[in-house]
């Protein structure tokens, strides 16, 4: 990079910089665990073709013009309606932001609430989007661990009385508690019911991300945290791009109407994209969003099962993973003295990728673990993928057992 710009940056231009990305398309003939992207042969391309269609067949011409973030019908409407039949969210339509895609609205959320220095506790690990987002916004992050229950509301309240001895409160908790980013744990029900106490009786704000909730793969569905709190103590976002497409970039945020307005006028683009919005509404009152759904639910738990074999056949003993119910993601961890950091390179020379656990944590610890993504390859890949990966593994393995000789 030119040197005069090491100048020119601001405080978030800075972190940026130093921040590195792989490429959302892999190189060719690399086996990539990287990313959470959909599967690409199921985007409904012939009925994104459909409701265009009937888009131009009535005239839409609305669909192309500019439209408020927050309307009392069309996409906001049948959100409200899918909300409640598939969460048990009872919300009106002027409760929801429209927002270009799940992490737009969680940029927005951070706008209007974050100021350099405050506070936020967060999963450990979590989405590396979300302590990105964070960390731009000049916030201090205190992580509280998660095992296969999810978030421990314990820790949360732990870190609560901490602050509260050190005169100083969060701004809000972060916690994704539906098959989890990175980790695919679900919180579970008590769990759930004991952080909206602690949302209900201590003040504290929960930013509810549950982009993966309607991809279980078996099971009841539990409550959302929104619904076990009281009115105005949690902020729910959600996505259309796990279960539509992600190219529609159609997220949304849920809140007391007049928190959602104050947060609609932070956005600098105060505008919706009103064609995939359009798209989307029709999508969804047709039926047949469910329908896809379904067979989503259907390939990523084949995925899902694919990948716990592979790992089950090919992993040395000493290696452990979770064992999710739904979402996209494995969090494998390796066993002690290896790093997931060290073992990239080699593993990319042996062309299969995936994403070291410090990315995934706020003070860069983690490095014992490891996100795979099921989600974007196929079978084939993925047995091929987690056998080059493994054979790395072995190798480290050896190495150290030589090196403790």
């Amino acid at each position: 990079m030119d040197e005069r710009w090491q100048a020119r940056w601001s405080r978030r231009g800075r972190i940026a910089a130093a921040a590195e990305r792989p490429p959302r398309v892999p190189p060719e003939g690399m086996i990539s665990f990287v990313y959470g992207d959909p599967d690409w042969e199921t985007l409904p391309l012939d009925d994104m073709a459909l409701a265009a269609e009937f888009l131009a067949e009535n005239q839409r011409r609305d669909a192309l013009g500019y439209q408020n973030l927050i309307r009392p019908d069309e996409l906001n409407e049948a959100l409200a309606e899918k909300l409640a039949r598939d969460q048990g969210m009872q919300v009106a339509p002027d409760q929801i932001l429209v927002t270009l895609g799940s992490s737009n609205g969680l940029g927005i959320i951070c706008d209007a609430l974050l100021d350099p220095g405050d506070v936020v506790l967060i999963d450990a690990p979590a989405w590396m989007g979300a302590t990105s987002m964070f960390k731009l916004a000049g916030a201090e992050l205190v992580g509280i661990p998660i095992d296969e229950h999810g978030i421990d509301p314990d820790g949360v309240a732990a870190a609560l009385d901490r602050l509260e001895r050190e005169g100083r409160r969060p701004k809000f908790l972060y916690t994704l508690p539906t098959f989890q980013n990175p980790a695919g744990v679900e919180t579970s029900l008590e769990r759930r019911q004991a952080l909206a106490r602690l949302a209900d009786e201590r003040g504290l704000l929960i930013i509810e991300d549950d982009a993966y909730y309607e991809l279980r793969f078996r099971g009841e569905y539990p409550p959302t945290i929104y619904s076990l709190a009281a009115p105005g103590n949690v902020l729910y976002c959600g996505t259309l791009s796990k279960t539509i497409a992600a190219g529609l970039r159609l997220g949304y945020v849920v809140g007391p109407a007049p928190i959602v307005a104050t947060l609609a006028r932070a956005r600098i683009d105060a505008l919706r994209n009103s064609f995939t919005a359009a798209l989307a509404d029709w999508y969804l009152r047709t039926g047949r969003y469910h329908a896809h759904v379904a067979e989503l639910r259907r390939l990523y738990r084949e995925k899902c099962e694919r990948m716990l074999a592979a790992l089950e056949r090919e992993m040395p003993e000493g290696v452990c993973w979770t064992r999710p119910n739904g979402g996209f993601f494995i969090w494998l961890t390796l066993p002690e003295g290896l790093s997931a950091t060290a073992l990239l390179s080699a593993c990319r020379e042996r062309r299969v990728d995936f994403i070291p656990g410090p990315a995934f944590y706020g003070d860069g610890s983690g490095d014992q673990h490891l996100r795979l993504s099921f989600s974007a390859v196929t079978l084939e890949q993925i047995d091929e993928g987690i056998a080059r990966m493994a054979a790395v593994v072995r190798e480290a393995l050896a190495g150290e057992l030589a090196a403790a000789r």
